[in-house]
């Protein structure tokens, strides 16, 4: 009579059956926790794309110079200002023509403060109809359209 077992041995079936277990965990649950975090990554690549085109937007730009130039609002938050990067809104550009419609928010040492603009591009360049601040704890607001298409300091009048 043989002594051999039918099914070979116990402990090498159950190191055998710990490998399967071991490798369906990693390419089942680790195959889809993978293309869990790949996803997740490229909504992430895509925000930080966006909010960076709207950060470096030319309108975003430059209402923010021209909250740099009012004195206003150096008075109020302070010197340096920065420019916060939750720049939102949208900007629309094709063939030099295009529209912008975006809040930046603001801050210096002092305080903080909001700037909404919207302009529209003819012909490659902007044009502002509304570039406002609205600074914090102040419920008034301050105009920077006059500061956006002024000459340089030093230069002739057009």
């Amino acid at each position: 009579m043989s002594t051999e077992r039918p099914f070979g041995d116990p402990t090498n079936i159950q190191r055998e059956n710990a490998a399967a277990v071991g490798k369906g965990v990693a390419f089942g649950c680790g195959g889809c926790a993978l293309l869990v975090v790949l996803v997740f990554g490229l909504m992430m690549a895509c925000m930080v794309f966006a909010f960076t085109m709207l950060w470096r937007s030319g309108p975003g730009d430059a209402a923010f110079e021209a909250a740099k130039k009012s004195e206003v609002m150096r008075e109020a938050l302070g010197e340096p200002m920065t420019k916060g990067w939750l720049v939102t809104g949208n900007v629309s550009i094709n063939n030099n023509t295009g529209t912008a419609d975006i809040n930046v928010p603001v801050s210096g040492p002092k305080g903080s403060a909001s700037i909404h603009a919207a302009a529209t591009m003819t012909d490659g360049v902007w044009h502002f109809s509304e570039a406002k601040a609205t600074i914090s704890g102040r419920a008034d607001s301050v105009d920077l359209r006059p500061l956006l298409n002024a000459p340089p300091a030093g230069a002739p009048a057009p």
